[in-house]
Parts: C-alpha cells; sequence; structure tokens
C-alpha cells in the first residue's frame, strides 16, 4: 500500500462525512429542476450514495458466514473456520473482532486457522489490546502471518510484538512448523513477498496423512509439485475488496490469476478467502467480510457454498 493510497483511506475515514451536506443540496438543485432530463438526471447520483453507504457503512461492518464442503482424499472428516486478513487497527478493533469470536464459538469447529494480515492502518493501540478477543477462542487456533505484518506500510517493525501477542493469547503460530490436527497434518508457510515462504518444513512433515497447507500469499503455491498436498488454504485477495465488474481483479496483488473461493488452476487445489478487514480504504462493495467454514471430507462429497 503506498503512501498516498493510504492517504486517502484515512481522510475518507475521518472526513468523509462532510461529503453529505454537498450531497444533499445537489440533489435539492436538480429535484427542483422542473424537465424530466433533471429528474432523470437523479438517479446517478442517488444511485453513487446509494453504493457508498453500502460501501462504507453496511457491508465492513457485516460478520458473514460462507460454508463450502471440499473433497479431502484419504481425511476423515473435519470443520475448520478459515479466516484472514483482519487488518485491525484504524479501520476495524477489538469491537468488530469481538463479534467474529462470537461467532466462530457459536460452531462446531475442530480448528480455526488464521491466514495472516493482522495488522492494519495504526491507530496508537498495541496488537496485544486489538487482538484480545482472540483469546476468548474455545477451538484450537493456527495462524501464519501476512507482508502487512512482515512489513507494514508505516514502516513499523510489528513481527515481534505480534508473535509475543498471539502466544499470550493461546494462538499456535505455525509458520515453518506442522501441526497434526487429527484429520490432516496442517503446515504453515510464511509470507511470500518476504521470502518466507520456502517448503523446507514441506517437507519436513510427514505423509501418512493429507497435508493441508496454511499461507497468506495463493502465489505461495505456485511453487508446488502436482499433487504435492492436498489443498492449500489462503488470504490476501480480499475478493478486490470493492468488487466493482471489470476492475476489481486488478486489485487483486497476485501474479497468478487468484480470485475468491477453490482455484484448480495451478499444481494443487487452493481455496481463497476474502478476509475480514480492509486495507487502503475503509470500504467493501458486494464482497462483506467473510467467515470461510470448510467441510473436509472424502472423496465424492457434493462441493457446495451457503451463505449466510
Amino acid at each position: 500500500m503506498r503512501d498516498g493510497t493510504s492517504s486517502l483511506g484515512l481522510w475518507l475515514w475521518q472526513y468523509g462525512w462532510l461529503a453529505w451536506p454537498l450531497l444533499a443540496l445537489l440533489l435539492w438543485r436538480l429535484w427542483r429542476g422542473r424537465s424530466m432530463f433533471a429528474r432523470a438526471a437523479l438517479l446517478l447520483p442517488l444511485a453513487l450514495v446509494a453504493c457508498f453507504i453500502d460501501a462504507r457503512f453496511v457491508e465492513p461492518a457485516l460478520v458473514t458466514v460462507r460454508q463450502t464442503t471440499l473433497p479431502l482424499p484419504g481425511a476423515s472428516a473435519a470443520d475448520i473456520a478459515l479466516i484472514s486478513d483482519l487488518h485491525v487497527g484504524r479501520f476495524k478493533d477489538q469491537h468488530f473482532l469481538q463479534r467474529v469470536v462470537d461467532r466462530l464459538n457459536a460452531m462446531p469447529l475442530d480448528a480455526v486457522l488464521i491466514a495472516g494480515d493482522f495488522y492494519g492502518e495504526y491507530d496508537g493501540r498495541p496488537l496485544a489490546e486489538l487482538l484480545a478477543p482472540l483469546k476468548e477462542l474455545r477451538h484450537p487456533v493456527y495462524a501464519v502471518p501476512g507482508n502487512h505484518d512482515e512489513g507494514p506500510p508505516d514502516g513499523r517493525p510489528v513481527m515481534a510484538e505480534l508473535q509475543a501477542a498471539l502466544k499470550a493469547l493461546g494462538i499456535h503460530p505455525i509458520q515453518g512448523a506442522q501441526a497434526d490436527l487429527g484429520a490432516f497434518t496442517l503446515v504453515g508457510l510464511g509470507d511470500h513477498w518476504a521470502g518466507h515462504d520456502g517448503l523446507a518444513p514441506l517437507r519436513a512433515a510427514p505423509h501418512g496423512k493429507p497435508v493441508v497447507l496454511l499461507m497468506h500469499n495463493p502465489d505461495s503455491a505456485m511453487q508446488l509439485q502436482r499433487g504435492e498436498v492436498a489443498l492449500a488454504l489462503a488470504g490476501h485477495t480480499h475478493g478486490g475488496q470493492l468488487r466493482i465488474p471489470g476492475l476489481y481483479r486488478r486489485a487483486i496483488p497476485c501474479e497468478h490469476p487468484f480470485d475468491r473461493g477453490l482455484h484448480g488452476f495451478g499444481p494443487v487445489p487452493v481455496f481463497v478467502t476474502t478476509g475480514l478487514g480492509e486495507t487502503a480504504v475503509p470500504l467493501r462493495w458486494m464482497n462483506p467480510p467473510v467467515i470461510d467454514v470448510l467441510r473436509l471430507r472424502s472423496p465424492g462429497a457434493t462441493m457446495a457454498e451457503d451463505n449466510d
């Protein structure tokens, strides 16, 4: 995220309300026009205002749940939640995170996996305070860092602070490590942009069970050999954050055509969550924050999605 984009996002967050009187005046003047053309011209600004209200105040405040059934060869059934891109700070705070935790605690899950980017726009509060609701999670939690955790735009070194906060909250950092989750072996990779996604942890993992790879940037999966893992899980893309048709894909910071959901064009299946937070600007459109619940089943299970 460039400094100019960040400044624009902070301006919208702090001073965007100043546009409302000007918009009201514009609409009133247009409505006063006697011609049908003048009144018809109201449709465009009204539509833009409605989209802005949704993108700024409605969608970013939602916490949705999307359920997807995925085949996992050789594994017993498991239900896991995948979340990513919390970006806690100026745009997302502990109150929003508490709602996420409450939703997760209400579901029967075997584990919660966090695919990085805990850090967001800096607002002066320590990460331990902003992430405190995560301590209330009733499920085992495993996490890897993202590019904003490795090198945030404001230049603050946050990795050591983040690692200490996660351990204090009972979250297992799994970058470069592995964990036995019963139905499968979980292996974690570091951030792709930081060059910390080497495959040594994967090659050292036991392969008596299906291997699921947790990463931040889905581009990390493109270095794998075909069939090397049963499933890779990632975040990072935000699904474009603002899903403006024909434009949003240009906002996805990936070298390969990853978007959201399950992708099969690479050497292994990759599931990408659109995440919970925002970066650059506090806006989401046609793309609300999401908890992805993945129902891992033996091959032959029906692929399905269900949103609430």
